[in-house]
């Protein structure tokens, strides 16, 4: 596969990557051989909390995108466990750090099953609230010191381990965020419906980094408790929160490159102003003020090293003989999931019905009693008036709404209910009205968030990264790569989703869902916006992929001629009730669907 470069990876990546090496040799041995003061040995050792708790929040804030602003609770929470566990019982560093990691992290799940079904400026109010709560309960407990603080804790300034620590929380952070893991928590950040109706727990993959984040906070509260012997609860304010999210954002959400530039920048940047005494602080808030005006996406925006330019570059010195390599499959091949594999004794059976589904907003009853059978491999249409309550049928079928009254039976089960990724995960993908891409990845990416359930690894996986991850990794791109040739989309496949014409928008949904290997897929209007020969080309694809992979399919469509052309059974829906079904010709020449689309008078 020749795919070009990735347009967030940072051209030249292998040389910035060398180039950063050799600051961080240097730095070393300024360390090792006393050149730099005491001062700024500790001041380095900031540096590095500072990396660990931008990077940590960055995979909550910028990979998730849910706005959290407490974090500097959860450092509250590691330093404490810290520092009661050193003053009271002489525990080692290495011991309270795995102590403080899982102390925060238990916080950050305690805080994030309620919190996170929030959104935006509510979730931030919530998450600044858990931290203030923190604070206010530490000022008040005896065994945290009260408001005087806490003291007597180890005194441990070790550069060499805070820099080792902080290099492994980037490696972890760097591997969750460029895997399959990674990749769904972005998804929830670009569209959190859409990432459910691909299959994507969106719950479990929120709390799951805002715990990793979490967790990685008390560790840096930790380091913090050991470097100062002595901690206390106004050290843990809203403004700690603050300064970590400004780090976050002068780096750009999303970069972890920016995250590490930042949180270096602006923890060395006072010290460097130290000659120029009070003015400092006023030139400091300036150049922020300055880079946001000019660079409001952030310095770095959501650009990132590419690492593997620097490992492809180290490849080249490695004797062939002892290069590792793994088989690859045919490029020509596509694997499918088979946890909704039909049974012989299912065979004959429909595969969708729908008994008396019924649902209402308010006083408004949006679809009543609809009742629908669907036989495998059929194409089968659903036409109405604009709001007739189309594509509320496509949400409640796929998980998006719940229904009031009636049952969904899929494949022999019930699934109404359902969330979406599990209703995904039965085997119904779809597309929307709206076209729901995930505008701000590339086109391959949009399909490989897709192939979420069929990447076959979790996340201890995409932590350590064994030799199955590879292949995994490859296996999903070969398959994502042709699919995308099949929709001729295999030469944009690094266009960022949003920059592609109407038409290949249209496509790129339709791959997408195909990488949820359904065995039903609902369309939403595929053809709205398209020119005829678009629309030509259009029927003979929704042929073609239901034969290819032997489909159900279900369509919504305005326009007549396609849905007559294409579809071998049509139900027609009026104010939220279906007024008939049968075959194209018969929907045709009936007087009820001619009186609701054109509006007659019926003898």
């Amino acid at each position: 596969m020749n795919i070009k470069r990735h347009p967030n990876h940072i051209k030249g990546s292998a040389i910035w990557i060398f180039f950063g090496l050799a600051v961080l040799i240097f730095v070393n041995i300024q360390v090792a051989t006393d050149t730099l003061d005491f001062y700024m040995v500790g001041v380095l050792s900031v540096v590095a909390i500072n990396v660990i708790l931008t990077v940590s929040l960055n995979l909550i804030n910028g990979v998730t995108g849910q706005l959290s602003i407490g974090h500097a609770g959860f450092m509250a929470v590691g330093a404490y466990t810290t520092g009661i566990l050193s003053s009271s019982f002489g525990t080692s560093i290495y011991i309270n750090l795995i102590l403080s990691g899982i102390a925060a992290g238990l916080a950050g799940l305690l805080i994030g099953l309620p919190t996170l079904r929030l959104r935006g400026d509510y979730l931030a109010i919530a998450t600044l609230g858990f931290g203030e709560i923190i604070r206010v309960i530490l000022q008040n407990l005896r065994i945290t010191g009260g408001a005087g603080g806490l003291g007597g804790i180890e005194w441990i300034d070790n550069f060499y381990l805070t820099q080792t620590v902080t290099i492994l929380a980037v490696i972890i952070i760097w591997r969750i965020a460029t895997s399959a893991p990674g990749r769904a928590m972005i998804a929830i950040r670009e569209d959190e419906i859409a990432a459910e109706t691909v299959g994507i727990n969106t719950t479990k993959y929120k709390v799951m980094a805002f715990v990793i984040g979490s967790c990685f906070a008390g560790i840096a509260g930790s380091l913090f408790a050991h470097r100062m012997t002595y901690i206390a609860p106004n050290g843990f304010t809203f403004m700690k929160s603050i300064e970590v999210l400004v780090m976050l954002v002068l780096g750009g959400l999303g970069s972890i490159t920016g995250a590490i530039f930042s949180a270096i920048f602006l923890t060395l940047l006072p010290e460097f102003l130290r000659f120029i005494d009070e003015w400092r602080m006023v030139i400091y808030p300036a150049l922020l003020v300055i880079v946001m005006l000019f660079r409001s996406q952030g310095l770095f925006g959501t650009m990132d090293l590419d690492f593997g330019q620097a490992r492809d570059v180290l490849r080249k010195f490695i004797p062939t003989k002892y290069r590792t390599t793994t088989q690859t499959q045919d490029q020509n091949t596509v694997t499918f999931r088979d946890d909704h594999v039909v049974k012989p004794e299912e065979a004959t059976n429909p595969l969708l019905e729908v008994h008396n589904l019924s649902i209402a907003f308010g006083g408004l009853k949006a679809v009543s009693n609809f009742n629908l059978t669907l036989e495998r491999g059929s194409l089968h249409g659903l036409i109405g008036p604009n709001g007739a309550g189309k594509t509320t049928m496509f949400n409640m079928l796929t998980g998006v709404f719940p229904p009031n009254e009636g049952e969904i039976i899929f494949n022999g089960r019930r699934i109404d209910g359902k969330s979406a990724h599990e209703v995904a995960s039965a085997g119904i993908a779809r597309t929307f009205q709206n076209i729901r891409l995930f505008k701000d990845l590339t086109v391959l990416d949009n399909v490989k968030v897709a192939y979420h359930m069929q990447a076959g690894y979790g996340l201890g996986t995409a932590i350590v990264q064994p030799p199955k991850y590879g292949k995994c990794e490859e296996q999903v791109t070969r398959d994502a790569m042709h699919l995308l040739d099949v929709f001729n989309l295999s030469e944009s496949c690094m266009t960022i989703a949003r920059n592609l014409p109407y038409g290949a928008q249209r496509r790129l949904e339709i791959a997408r869902a195909l990488a949820v290997s359904p065995s039903l897929l609902l369309l939403d209007e595929p053809a709205a916006g398209m020119n005829p020969q678009e629309t030509k080309e259009l029927v003979e694809l929704i042929h073609w992929i239901r034969d290819e992979f032997n489909l159900t399919v279900l369509l919504i469509e305005h326009d007549m001629s396609l849905v007559m052309t294409l579809c071998q059974t049509i139900s027609v829906l009026d104010y939220g009730i279906k007024i008939f079904e049968g075959s194209p010709q018969q929907v045709r020449n009936e007087p009820r669907v001619i009186e609701a689309y054109l509006g007659e008078e019926v003898s």
